[in-house]
């Protein structure tokens, strides 16, 4: 049986290290992984238009680009460990001193190769926890029995968080020799750790130690601008804006996102706003994350938000993740929401995005909702994206409503589309729907020649 107290501390750490580093592909998965396993173990209009019929279901949309999954509660504080801030920068160590050399003990490489996740992050964190100058390399060499690769992400993170705490250089030059992505995030880790102590002593480390280029692709300065902001948002802001490359500018923009929402959802909606708009692809790419973290825990929080920024690419973006999230709690409310905005170009931006959710989950509700707007140019990509969501699931219906899309242009081409699927499924009736309704459009589905 594992005690309380170290079973807080599991608790404790998995929060920690599921706050950090969100950015890293793959590896991020895995930790989301980790932490799931972990905390088992531990704990009718008047249009005329027409009515759809219910068929088979079909995939459901897929989460936009910009919805992110990093909205976490904030995280406890970390076990005590001894602090490096009261200690000098330390020199660079090269890589080779560092090297593993005693043998692994026996215990430990035991817990380690535990199925069971609470003994085998029990036992790391035990020997993370009393690890010194004296111990480290048998820690490493417990570490190193372990597979490489992304099933030792955990362990990783412990290890160089616990070992920069009192020696962030050689836990560096150990980060340096794992390769690859794991190198990367091991450093930010390592950086992350020693800027939370002594951000002074971490940042001159890095101008005097490593090349620009090399700073910003590696992870040292994302770290860094990570670690700074457990104590001084404003000054970890500024070294944001300060980096050049777009890349580790977007790193270390990611990892604020979680800083500013653990301080409030707020103040995250109102940093994500106030960002220099000089890279548009940058900003708007924060604004989706930080709407979408909010509207998990506040849809209506973030359609305030949303109706108060001016329409542009961002306030888009901005919709599309609150109606990502909204719709999966209530589609109907998501979709009148988006229908009642002013602007008109946002309005029916929203009103797509609520329409390729709801369309999934109830297309016949969607259609009646869908029913009681005009029908007008300006809501004809509404209709168009009504169209090709049910086209496999009830193509006579999505015929009818491709029929009365407004633009001509639109409208034929949209026709065509569903009249192909539809003569794969029964060509008959596609045939007989074509002549009945749509003439003009040739019985091979092509446009007319001139």
């Amino acid at each position: 049986m594992i005690d309380n107290e170290k079973f807080r501390e599991i608790r404790n750490l998995d929060s920690i290290f599921m706050n950090k580093n969100i950015i890293w592909g793959l590896g991020w998965t895995a930790t989301i992984a980790l932490a799931f396993a972990a905390g088992r173990y531990l704990s009718d209009g008047s249009n005329g238009s027409p009515r759809l019929v219910e068929g088979d279901s079909e995939s459901p949309p897929s989460a936009s680009s910009e919805e992110d999954s990093s909205t976490f509660p904030p995280p406890d504080s970390p076990p005590a460990v001894d602090s490096a801030s009261s200690l000098p920068p330390p020199e660079p160590v090269p890589a080779e001193t560092v090297r593993p050399l005693a043998k692994p003990p026996k215990d430990l490489v035991q817990a380690l190769s535990s199925p069971d996740l609470v003994t085998r992050w029990g036992g790391f964190i035990d020997a993370v926890r009393t690890m010194n100058p004296g111990s480290v390399e048998q820690v490493v060499a417990a570490f190193e029995t372990l597979p490489s690769g992304y099933e030792r992400n955990m362990e990783m993170r412990l290890l160089i968080q616990g070992w920069a705490r009192f020696d962030p250089a050689a836990a560096i030059s150990y980060a340096k020799r794992l390769g690859g992505s794991e190198s990367r995030l091991a450093i930010t880790e390592a950086m992350t750790a020693w800027s939370e102590n002594n951000p002074d002593a971490a940042l001159a480390w890095v101008e005097d130690n490593v090349e620009p280029t090399e700073a910003n692709r590696q992870g040292y300065l994302p770290g860094l601008i990570n670690g700074i902001a457990s104590s001084d948002l404003s000054r970890a802001n500024e070294l944001l804006l300060s980096i050049e490359d777009r890349n580790a500018r977007w790193q270390a923009s990611t990892l604020l996102v979680q800083r500013y929402l653990d301080q409030s959802p707020e103040n995250a909606m109102t940093w994500a706003a106030s960002l220099p708009g000089k890279d548009p692809n940058h900003k708007n790419g924060i604004l989706g994350q930080v709407s979408s973290a909010v509207a998990k825990r506040d849809p209506q929080s973030c359609a305030r938000w949303a109706e108060s920024l001016e329409p542009s690419e961002g306030r888009n973006r901005v919709v599309s993740s609150l109606i990502a999230q909204w719709s999966r709690r209530n589609p109907a409310e998501a979709a009148k929401w988006a229908g009642d905005l002013e602007d008109v170009s946002t309005r029916v931006h929203g009103m797509t995005q609520a329409v390729n959710y709801w369309a999934f989950k109830d297309p016949s509700a969607t259609a009646e909702w869908l029913d009681g707007y005009p029908r007008t140019a300006e809501t004809d990509p509404v209709v168009q994206t009504f169209v090709n969501r049910v086209t496999n699931r009830n193509p006579a219906s999505a015929a009818d409503w491709a029929n009365v899309i407004v633009d001509p242009g639109r409208r034929d081409a949209s026709v065509r589309q569903v009249l192909k699927t539809w003569k794969r499924l029964n060509e008959s009736s596609a045939e007989a729907w074509r002549v009945a309704n749509a003439p003009h459009i040739p019985a091979g589905g092509e446009e007319n020649q001139p």
